[in-house]
């Protein structure tokens, strides 16, 4: 599965999601979540331009709790966050870390966030509250082939061109990196 994806910062939150809102975007699930990355060093995530995580998540709508496990391939682009990612549900969290540790993965510091859903289509909206950081708007498209990734894309600026947005606003930098730079600075 490929994951085509744009993220911008996002100043007057409330304003954004009433604009999501008047384009069609029907909220979904408020949820909070708690990724632990993992490098090591026999393989440098960061260094790859790779990410492998473990994401809990709690719907705080349903309130329900899930865990995963997340491989992030390298960007496809320069100019957005498109990446193959690969995930599969896991029943404990912990004893996943464990056989990361086992393995010689270490993690890094976490990436807490609150995260209000959108829908519309194919298309999902989130916007995050991302701890340390301040809120941020991502929007993404699910496609199986890597040659639709451009359309999708050229989906996506149109979409944030009618929310008054500019892609030059958008940022191709994870969480974890802002928040590693924001650490050693």
């Amino acid at each position: 599965m490929i994951e085509v994806e744009i993220k911008l910062p996002v100043f007057k939150r409330s304003m954004t999601e009433r604009e999501l809102k008047r384009i069609g975007f029907e909220p979904g699930d408020l949820i909070r979540e708690s990724d632990l990355y993992y490098t090591s060093s026999f393989h440098d995530f960061m260094k790859t331009d790779e990410a492998l995580r473990i994401r809990t998540a709690t719907n705080l709508t349903k309130q329900t709790e899930t865990s995963f496990l997340t491989y992030k391939g390298k960007k496809l682009d320069q100019i957005s966050m498109t990446r193959k990612e690969l995930e599969i549900q896991v029943s404990d969290p912990d004893i996943m870390s464990e056989i990361l540790h086992s393995l010689g993965y270490q993690h890094l510091f976490p990436v807490n966030k609150l995260r209000q859903h959108y829908h519309r289509d194919q298309i999902t909206a989130c916007v995050d509250q991302v701890e340390k950081l301040g809120s941020f708007l991502e929007f993404e498209i699910l496609v199986n082939d890597p040659e639709d990734h451009n359309a999708a894309l050229e989906e996506l600026k149109k979409i944030l061109k009618s929310i008054g947005e500019d892609f030059s606003s958008t940022t191709t930098r994870s969480y974890l990196s802002m928040l590693m730079q924001k650490k050693n600075s």
